[in-house]
């Protein structure tokens, strides 16, 4: 026993110089003061599979995305700070506290729930196939689900208190769990844009275009946590506009964030097509366009049941790529941008929703909410400049 312990200790030995070690230092650049600001580092080496983040002999919680080939943290910048990264060819042996929260749960025959990572169809059938309809993800502040049907529509959940809750209450919190505290969706977002969904557009009758014919659709948890969920919505034959496109709608939520960072990535020719994204119209609101960021705040029903639930007061907003806006739109649903992909066929923007019922919301005025997301939303959507320095 003791010379297989001898044994044991001497290969671990042997690994760990074999292991391949590089440190980094990196400058990372904002505009203004960023709390919490998140920070994406792409150029992983091929070997690496982990990485330590330290900054002022401080180690700071990250997440190594095998998958994207990318180091995510956040952090709190002004003007500039500096990283070092300490990149290994060993698996990591830390484990940070999770701050966010994916989950995608396929039903069974017999109605149990059975987690899973990646669903698909060549039809519409998914929508009841899957609880919650689709894919979840939450932070601290903030939880979204994406609606697997021909509308891929984001709906909204709120918090009243800064933690992570859907593992527990599976997006429907019971009476006892509403009676604790406890958030639950905030909006029925019906045949709108909700918040943030990117869409088609017919000019001809002033309407949003949802997803009616595909050859094949995928929902995919690329990345559950600790600092950030990345969950992906595919579409592959869509017919619109009289081609046939792909398009990938990557959703990003970073701990310590309401506010989600969407990379639309469209295949295909795409050569003049249009799409549009936006925010939904909700009783009593107050609507605010400044530039490329749109905002709202009105008030609707969370369910059906409107004898159980009351009116919920809620903020919505966007910030989308000037340059590729090409005209402000709306419908009777939804106020909205139309917009054209870059030359890479990317559209990528972001999105937020506060809710007054938020414990750090207390107090706050209907036009104070509205100001306050479009400045978050904007903030969010400026760039955050990464430099490898030795």
């Amino acid at each position: 026993m003791k010379r297989l312990t001898i044994l044991m200790l001497a290969l671990c030995f042997v690994g760990s110089l074999r292991a391949e070690i590089r440190r980094d230092v990196y400058r990372v650049t904002v505009d203004g003061r960023r709390a919490q600001c998140p920070v994406v580092i792409r150029d992983v080496p091929d070997w690496a599979v982990s990485a330590v983040v330290r900054s002022g002999g401080r180690e700071i919680p990250s997440q190594f995305d095998a998958p994207l080939r990318e180091l995510a943290f956040v952090a709190d910048v002004d003007g500039t700070r500096k990283f070092r990264v300490e990149w290994s060819s060993e698996p990591a042996r830390r484990e940070y506290p999770a701050r966010v929260h994916a989950q995608m749960w396929l039903k069974n025959e017999d109605k149990s729930l059975r987690a899973v990572d990646t669903v698909s169809s060549d039809r519409d059938n998914m929508y009841h196939r899957l609880h919650h309809h689709g894919p979840a993800f939450e932070s601290e502040y903030a939880a979204y689900r994406i609606y697997f049907d021909k509308k891929q529509t984001i709906d909204t959940y709120g918090k009243k208190s800064p933690r992570l809750e859907l593992a527990e209450t599976m997006w429907y919190p019971s009476d006892e769990q509403l009676a604790a505290g406890y958030g639950h969706d905030n909006l029925r977002v019906f045949g709108s844009v909700g918040v943030g969904t990117l869409k088609g557009w017919d000019a001809a009758k002033n309407r949003m275009i949802h997803i009616t014919e595909f050859d094949r659709r995928e929902a995919r948890i690329i990345a559950r946590g600790p600092v950030r969920t990345v969950v992906e919505m595919a579409v592959e034959g869509w017919r619109y506009g009289g081609r046939r496109i792909g398009m990938v709608s990557r959703y990003i939520l970073y701990a310590g964030h309401s506010d989600v960072q969407v990379e639309n990535s469209i295949t295909g020719d795409c050569d003049g097509l249009l799409f549009t994204t936006g925010v939904m119209k909700m009783a009593g609101n107050s609507f605010l366009r400044m530039g490329n960021a749109m905002a709202a705040v009105g008030c609707d029903f969370p369910e059906n049941d409107t004898l159980k639930w009351e009116r919920e007061r809620v903020a919505l907003a966007v910030a989308v790529p000037a340059g590729q806006v090409r005209v402000d739109a709306e419908d009777k649903t939804s106020y909205l941008w139309l917009l054209a992909p870059d030359e890479h066929g990317h559209i990528d923007y972001v999105f937020d929703m506060w809710w007054r019922k938020s414990r750090w919301l207390e107090g706050v005025s209907d036009e104070a909410m509205l100001t306050g997301v479009l400045d978050v939303v904007r903030r969010a959507a400026s760039p955050v400049r990464v430099e490898r320095l030795r």
